[in-house]
């Protein structure tokens, strides 16, 4: 329920920050901070699933846990890859102790930003995400896992945003961004909703 609830407030912002914007939001983005050609970024970032693939967890996870890479090939386009860790553990409504549920995702992420070259502090962007969902199950009693879930291809469509809160701090900080995103994985197992915030740097 509380991960409902944190997906929800990311999807909120995310709304908001894209049509809240009026005439007096919109001013020049100072020089270097568009997305552009040659830039990098690189992201630390936490999940927010709105499912558990087994039901009634024992005991999950908090937040998935993940980091991603992004380099622009054009002023739009941009390619990198995200890798996410999930871990949660649950009894299966069964008297075979405690099973204990890994899930490592890399995948390849496909980007195209809005660059609107006027709109302050604001990128937005949409894209897809390719990749597998590498799952390792293992027992408090040595049992052999006998269930459904498996390893598997996942395919996500995502919205997301970059916002420069401290662009005008210098050094270090011009450099960082908050990054929101909403996935919406359609394949396997694992598919539905899910969201990630994290902190973006600039590398150049």
């Amino acid at each position: 329920m509380k991960k409902a609830v944190l997906l929800l407030i990311v999807m909120f912002v995310l709304a908001i920050s894209v049509f809240a914007l009026n005439k007096d939001d919109i001013e020049e983005v100072k020089i270097g901070k568009k997305f552009s050609k040659g830039s990098m970024y690189v992201t630390g970032q936490i999940g927010i699933n709105s499912y558990v693939a087994t039901d009634d967890p024992f005991n999950t996870m908090p937040f998935p846990l993940g980091a991603s890479y992004e380099v622009a090939l054009t002023d739009n386009i941009g390619i990198g890859s995200t890798v996410m860790f999930d871990k949660w553990s649950d009894y299966l409504g069964m008297f075979g102790g405690k099973w204990t549920f890994l899930v490592f995702k890399p995948s390849l992420d496909i980007t195209y930003h809005f660059n609107v070259n006027k709109m302050k502090g604001l990128n937005l962007f949409t894209g897809v995400s390719l990749g597998y969902s590498i799952l390792s199950v293992s027992n408090e009693l040595g049992s052999d896992y006998m269930g459904e879930l498996k390893s598997e291809p996942h395919f996500a469509p995502f919205l997301g945003l970059h916002l420069y809160f401290w662009e005008n701090l210098p050094g270090f900080f011009n450099n960082l961004l908050v990054t929101s995103k909403v996935y919406w994985s359609v394949t396997g197992d694992f598919s539905g909703v899910s969201g990630a915030i994290g902190i973006t740097y600039k590398i150049k």
